[in-house]
């Protein structure tokens, strides 16, 4: 407790210091003097001070009548202050609760029963109070250690319960349709009969395997007609057609190709266009069950192939024909002399035909036109588009439609962005892919053909390209070195491109010997060397795209863009794939050879790209070589009797002979096995005519056939 003091006189200051200790202020005036300490102690102000009080009083004496009006003043202001801190000690001790706990440690450490056995204020209670404090602090931190582990527990056990809130909240929402269902379900189906549902289970559990061999010839009942089936031909004696796919699950045998070798093959839907080996066109279309021969009109799912349907319509050129192909609706054939003639494929509006003197020096029309291009070497079609090679290496495109779907597959000559007009079935040079501006040491020299800069020796030389393919709307080229180049629609990442655009009007090189070395190191030996890299072929489908690949003795095959279908072979569903997969399960595979006497590689033969499948042509040592499918079957282009589309290579069944009889069910188990009866085509095979022929199977539009090449 502080006094506060007032005037006094020194001697009686002196009598109060003898009981105790009282802090003096001097505050009186000369006129204000006390003549007696009881004057003195009914003006002084005494003033409570301290913590641990769970209130603070002011005991102040009474002022009678004649205090001095100062001290009146300083005892209201004093009173006024006392009441702030009041109302602030109440205001902290409702916020905390536990401060007035924790700060009264006197009162806690005064009331333990060992302090009554020594006098308050002597040293032994000084000391025992100190031990007292002491313990009360170690106490104070155990509780504190163990208020921190019940703090931390509460958080782990309050984060695992947000976790599983999480997770609940996440599996509620991925799963609300089944949860929904399971909940309304006696509420949607309470009036369900139990036993109709029982009696119904029952009779499915009766039913055939739905995988056996006698659910398939059910099936395949449609293919394994008698009609058909009369067709049949010894495959290794009898050259011929065998057709599959348009919703005919196996390969059926058309009789007006009997005997007939092709060079080249386009098929479709319902139709086959073939090239013979000397150099003649037949067209062949499918018969429709309700419809006559020829048309090909198209009733459904339940069409077929019937012994005898279809006949072959001669398509007369003027010159022979070495391949053919179909983009939009004309037919374009690349003769033997380097030309390209295109016919329509139906009567086309405006189509002019060419005219053309005989030996006599008579016009004469012919069916068909040609394209103002000579020297070409190969052709490839798109859906809008034809995409030319000369014997020198260059490339071109060709419109071949009258409102062409531009994706940038005509070049940067015409953008899509431009919107400009594009003559139909006229050639479009691209120089900027065929060109290429190299630096050369000796100026004017090393084979440059065009301009020279003889400041620093930059010359424009030609790019000689060597393999060229053409998807739906977009292009894939390979020059001599070994690079790909790419352009047109990359929606799918077809184009092996990263930036997946619409729109890709200038050709850019995507993949080289690099990069075929980063994407094969797991895959090839691990001192892997670029320059042992070699390119083969590439191919392209309608959005997918494959390249081959050999690494000394090693072929591989890469493939990007669209797999939804399962098209790209690399054991996944894709619908973007702008990085090249590898097909594993046709890589590393090897054999014994019993020509050199020991185990090899074996490689790739031939790859055929349909629009949304593909087959794969082993080389395997022997006259056989065994075949492999992937991607979409939905029209039974697979010729396995299914319609399940595969995301791997899958094997075939053979084709049948009429040695396996009549049959269904035994028909039905050589289609089902593929180990010991799967398709191997012929190669260098002698035919009963004493030809050596090849068996080759293409990949169409939704459609797929195996015919016999003579060598």
């Amino acid at each position: 407790m502080i006094t506060r003091p007032v005037r006094i006189a020194p001697l009686h200051l002196r009598a109060l210091l003898r009981n105790r200790v009282v802090i003096c202020r001097y505050n009186s005036t000369s006129n204000d003097k006390y003549s007696d300490i009881e004057k003195f102690n009914n003006q002084k102000t005494k003033y409570n001070y301290g913590y641990n009080f769970d209130h603070l009083e002011d005991k102040v004496t009474d002022f009678k009548k004649g205090d001095h009006p100062e001290t009146i003043k300083d005892q209201a202001n004093t009173n006024a202050n006392q009441s702030k801190v009041l109302e602030e000690n109440e205001r902290s001790r409702r916020i905390s609760p536990q401060e007035d706990e924790i700060l009264d440690v006197n009162a806690i450490i005064e009331q333990d029963p060992r302090l009554l056995q020594h006098r308050p204020g002597s040293p032994e209670y000084r000391e025992l109070l100190h031990k007292l404090h002491q313990e009360f602090l170690a106490n104070q931190g155990k509780k504190h250690k163990r208020y921190e582990f019940n703090e931390r527990i509460k958080g782990v056990f309050l984060g695992l319960a947000a976790l599983l809130g999480i997770v609940v909240a996440h599996q509620t929402f991925m799963n609300y349709g089944s949860i929904k269902n399971r909940v309304m379900l006696k509420y949607t189906y309470g009036d369900m009969n139990d036993d109709a549902v029982e009696e119904s289970l029952q009779k499915s559990a009766h039913q055939s395997n739905t995988k056996g061999s006698k659910h398939l010839a059910e099936k395949l009942e449609k293919e394994l007609s008698d009609k058909n089936l009369a067709t049949m031909q010894n495959s290794r004696q009898v050259p011929g057609v065998y057709y599959f796919g348009d919703n005919v699950k196996i390969p059926i045998r058309i009789p007006a190709f009997d005997g007939m070798y092709l060079k080249d093959v386009l098929v479709g839907k319902g139709q086959i266009v073939a090239v013979t080996d000397d150099g003649n066109v037949y067209e062949w279309k499918k018969n429709r069950r309700g419809s006559g021969a020829g048309a090909g009109s198209s009733t459904g799912a339940g069409a077929g192939v019937e012994s005898g349907s279809g006949k072959l319509n001669h398509i007369k050129l003027p010159s022979k024909v070495e391949k053919v192909v179909g983009s939009n609706d004309f037919l374009y054939f690349l003769a033997n002399n380097g030309e390209v003639l295109y016919t329509p494929r139906a009567d086309a509006e405006g189509f002019l035909p060419m005219l053309k003197r005989n030996w006599l020096g008579l016009l004469k029309t012919h069916h068909c036109n040609k394209l103002n291009a000579s020297n070409i070497k190969d052709l490839k079609a798109g859906a809008h588009h034809l995409l030319l090679l000369d014997k020198f290496g260059q490339v071109s495109v060709v419109n071949t439609s009258k409102k062409p779907d531009n994706r940038g597959q005509f070049g940067p000559s015409y953008s899509p962005f431009d919107n400009r007009t594009i003559a139909v079935n006229e050639v479009i040079d691209l120089p900027l892919l065929n060109n290429e501006v190299i630096t050369s040491s000796i100026g004017n020299g090393s084979g440059a053909t065009a301009v020279n800069d003889i400041s620093n020796n930059k010359v424009l030389s030609p790019r000689t390209f060597t393999n060229i393919a053409s998807g739906a709307n977009y292009n894939i080229v390979a020059d001599k070195q070994g690079n790909i180049w790419t352009w047109g629609d990359n929606s799918f990442g077809q184009c092996g491109d990263s930036n997946t655009t619409k729109y890709k009007p200038i050709p850019k090189k995507v993949l080289d010997k690099d990069d075929y070395k980063r994407i094969c190191r797991n895959t090839v030996a691990k001192k892997t060397r670029e320059d042992h890299f070699q390119l083969k072929k590439v191919l392209a489908s309608n959005d997918t795209s494959y390249v081959v690949v050999s690494y000394d003795d090693q072929d591989i095959i890469l493939s990007f863009g669209s797999g939804i279908s399962g098209q790209l072979g690399g054991g996944r569903y894709m619908q973007v794939c702008s990085y090249p997969e590898i097909m594993k399960s046709l890589t590393g595979l090897q054999e014994f050879d019993e020509n050199i006497n020991s185990v090899k590689n074996i490689g790739i033969k031939d790859i055929s790209a349909g629009s949304n499948h593909a087959f794969i042509t082993l080389d395997n040592a022997g006259e056989c070589k065994d075949v492999f499918a992937v991607g979409a079957n939905d029209f039974g282009q697979h010729g396995n009797g299914k319609k399940v589309k595969n995301c791997k290579p899958t094997k075939l069944p053979r084709l049948l002979e009429p040695s396996d009889g009549t049959d269904k069910l035994s028909l039905a188990k050589a289609i089902k096995d593929v180990n010991t009866q799967r398709l191997q085509l012929f190669e260098n095979h002698k035919d009963g005519r004493k030809s050596i022929v090849d068996q080759v199977i293409v990949a169409g539009d939704d459609a797929s056939v195996i015919y016999y090449s003579k060598k």
